[in-house]
């Protein structure tokens, strides 16, 4: 696979940004400019880069709060809003962008060179902080109620390049980290609802491939195991779908209705206060149809 070939100009303008934020020493103007467009390979290279670099010395302090505050300032900028429902899609879709792609680009990191399980877990962490800033500005808005993790595995799932599949990874050291962070903080979350992390999680394809291949190489207690039993030993009622026999027969019904309220297909001559029954439209199916239908449903 060929290497991205990045801007070298831009590549260094993010690092100083993302440097500047994780030490807590920014122009927040500055920053919210930046902020505005994140669509590019060398933001997410930026952003990796400068985690890396900073989880080897040491914890990452949260991140989250500095990251809303300066996405929504962003908003402000470039629409006057920050209200997401007036909010241009691309805006959002490019945050989307830039979480998935950190998250791909430590993964590479990671993977070409060992690194120290903790070392791995304070990056991980920083960028689940920065999925809790950005989650207010994402694709689906109902994920501004829920957590980073569940901001993190949207922009994942929504992602045209399913990089959590790649065989390579299924049993690399960052890709298990990382699968029991998440399991982590969905459990620590507890929420199960339509909308929550765990449901998110348990519905998607893309999650459950991951979780799938992986399961295995944890033991009983560690947390994703605990996670995937919890998936697996969900009970979804599924919607009772209607049989034939009760469509026919609901059809007939319908077109019986219909017959006695609209008895003539001509329009009255003179004109009526009252509104003309609605036609039902059964009535203009064929005539062979119906027949066929009421057949059907005699023999049954």
């Amino acid at each position: 696979m060929q290497r991205a070939r990045y801007n070298l100009d831009r590549l260094q303008l993010y690092e100083q940004l993302f440097t500047q934020i994780i030490a807590n020493n920014y122009c927040e103007a500055v920053a919210a400019n930046l902020l505005v467009d994140i669509r590019w390979g060398e933001v997410s290279r930026a952003f990796a880069n400068c985690v890396i670099r900073r989880s080897a010395t040491g914890p990452i302090r949260p991140l989250a709060d500095d990251f809303a505050h300066l996405i929504a300032r962003a908003a402000d900028l470039a629409f006057g809003t920050r209200a997401h429902a007036q909010i241009p899609s691309w805006f959002l879709q490019h945050n989307e962008t830039f979480l998935a792609s950190c998250l791909d680009k430590l993964f590479q990191k990671f993977d070409r060179k060992p690194t120290a399980p903790m070392q791995m877990h304070r990056a991980f962490a920083a960028l689940l902080d920065v999925a809790d800033g950005l989650k207010a500005f994402l694709g689906l808005h109902c994920i501004a109620r829920s957590t980073g993790a569940h901001a993190l595995m949207c922009s994942a799932a929504h992602s045209r390049y399913d990089f959590l599949s790649l065989p390579a990874r299924v049993s690399s050291a960052s890709s298990l980290c990382f699968a029991e962070m998440l399991a982590e903080r969905i459990l620590e979350d507890g929420a199960t609802g339509a909308e929550s992390a765990f449901a998110f999680f348990a519905g998607s394809e893309r999650w459950q491939t991951f979780a799938r291949a992986r399961v295995d190489c944890f033991s009983e207690e560690e947390a994703f195991a605990r996670l995937q039993r919890k998936v697996e030993a969900r009970v979804v009622p599924k919607k009772q779908e209607p049989g034939l026999f009760f469509l026919a027969s609901a059809f007939l019904d319908a077109d019986a209705t219909a017959a006695s309220s609209d008895s003539s297909p001509e329009r009255p001559s003179s004109p009526s206060h009252k509104p003309p029954p609605l036609r039902s439209p059964i009535r203009k199916r064929s005539a062979p149809f119906v027949r066929l239908v009421r057949r059907l449903v005699s023999e049954a």
